[in-house]
């Protein structure tokens, strides 16, 4: 008797147990794969909840295979919690001064306070005796050149005085040879001299006159040699009497009390 073909519906069925292990498996796989994800998001946040599985001891009937759902959103993740505001440390109670260290200190002030009035009174006395010490050298100086000035005037009015003494002079002197040679040529006006005198004799004599030019004495200082030449200018002195000689109150006429003249013979 020959086999009829199995019908296609009949196939179908008989192929449904392999055809439904695979759609289990992969429903499974799905199930795992969707499962990691959520406990890999969640394990950051709590702890990880036990695990159930539950066995089947038949495989349930093979439905429609529902359409994959979109996978969900990664939930949003925990603000980090604000760091704590660090506290106040507590400060340590500061040690207490040492009275001996601040007595110390307060004596080392007192020591630089003191060296420091010290220091100033010192440096304000420097610059006294330097700012003295500068004023009197500038009064020296300035001494110096007024007495070097003032000699200088000194010395040219001594100068001047002597240039104008030396004119006086040389005009006193001037009128005193003016006076002298008057009286020395009205002497040898006078004068007889024998004629045996012969030569130049020179006869110094000395007179005292008397204001007015009368002659109180005559005498022979240095004599010519020739006692006849030297009685002669005698004699001629008396003749010529009174001598033309300055007026009695003037400054010259005291040169003229006791006049020497040098008187020579001439021919």
């Amino acid at each position: 008797m020959k086999r009829q073909p199995e019908e296609p519906a009949a196939l179908e069925k008989r192929a449904q147990p392999g055809r439904l292990r695979a759609v289990i498996l992969a429903v499974v796989v799905h199930v795992l794969f969707f499962g990691f994800i959520v406990v890999g998001v969640s394990w950051q946040s709590r702890p990880s909840a036990p695990v159930e599985a539950e066995l089947w001891d038949k495989l349930p009937p093979v439905a429609a295979k529902p359409p994959p759902e979109p996978p969900k959103p990664d939930p949003p993740k925990p603000e980090p919690p604000k760091p704590e505001p660090p506290k106040a440390e507590d400060k340590p109670e500061p040690p207490k001064p040492d009275p001996e260290i601040a007595l110390k200190a307060e004596r080392e002030k007192r020591e630089r306070e003191k060296q420091k009035k010290e220091d100033e009174a010192k440096k304000k006395r420097e610059e006294l005796e330097a700012a003295k010490k500068k004023r009197e050298q500038e009064e020296a100086a300035k001494k110096k050149r007024e007495d070097e000035k003032r000699r200088r005037e000194e010395e040219a009015a001594k100068h001047e005085a002597e240039k104008a003494r030396a004119a006086a002079e040389d005009a006193r002197q001037k009128v005193f040879n003016e006076f002298v040679n008057r009286i020395r040529a009205k002497i040898r006006s006078r004068a007889n001299v024998p004629d045996t005198v012969t030569g130049k004799p020179s006869v110094q004599i000395q007179i005292r006159i008397l204001p007015g030019g009368d002659v109180l004495d005559i005498r022979v200082l240095r004599s010519s040699g020739n006692r006849t030449y030297d009685n002669a200018i005698e004699r001629a002195i008396r003749s010529a009497q009174p001598l033309p000689v300055p007026e009695a109150n003037s400054e010259l006429f005291p040169q003229f009390r006791d006049l020497i003249l040098n008187i020579e013979h001439e021919r």
